[in-house]
């Protein structure tokens, strides 16, 4: 598939036919993510693929949990409408037939850096997101679809690392829904045009 078509096509799909992924096209998007830039080239990235369906349901069921004792918990309306709608986007993982957890550590080249603090946490989100991104073009070159979804860790971050096994100094960002889809969307949500975006000096 010719690059530039692959970057329009990719979506967000969260509904997954039940249709299995094979484990050489998920190695394959795994490299694919693993070739992506980083900070110093620490990669400081890691995927822990999870095709068990007891234990994605595991991961559901805290997450799930956590959110209705928010949402219990807070009298903030605004608030309580928005862990409402996190629920769409924080549990589809466990009906995709892969999920893929994704895995940061804190960036090295703090201990270097005049910057220690902020910048030592973000360089590393930086890079394991650009890894995400090559991982998200890769399925979808490969005819799959896919969703990166980043609620589970803000919810649950501390129960689903125990649940996979994930140690310090490794932290959740998020976790990949991998699959064919449902039923393919119908059309893209709008972007911004690139006037919006974009400005051009000299």
């Amino acid at each position: 598939m010719d690059f530039f078509v692959t970057i329009r096509k990719r979506q967000s799909v969260r509904r997954f036919s039940d249709m299995p992924v094979a484990r050489e096209d998920v190695l394959i998007m795994l490299e694919a993510a693993t070739m992506a830039p980083s900070a110093t080239n620490e990669q400081p990235w890691h995927f822990i693929v999870i095709q068990d369906r007891e234990l994605k349901a595991s991961m559901r069921d805290v997450v799930k949990t956590l959110l209705e004792a928010g949402m219990q918990e807070t009298t903030d309306q605004p608030r309580r409408k928005r862990l409402e709608g996190m629920r769409t986007y924080s549990l589809h993982f466990a009906d995709a037939p892969v999920a893929i957890a994704v895995l940061a550590r804190p960036w090295q080249g703090r201990r270097s850096s005049p910057y220690f603090d902020a910048t030592s946490y973000n360089l590393a989100q930086q890079s394991v997101a650009m890894a995400v991104a090559q991982f998200l073009l890769a399925a979808t070159a490969l005819g799959y679809s896919s969703c990166f979804a980043s609620a589970p860790a803000e919810f649950a971050r501390q129960e689903l690392e125990a649940l996979i096994g994930a140690k310090p100094p490794w932290f959740l960002m998020g976790i990949i829904s991998l699959g064919k889809a449902e039923k393919q969307p119908q059309r893209r949500v709008p972007r911004k045009s690139i006037e919006e975006v974009c400005t051009f000096i000299g």
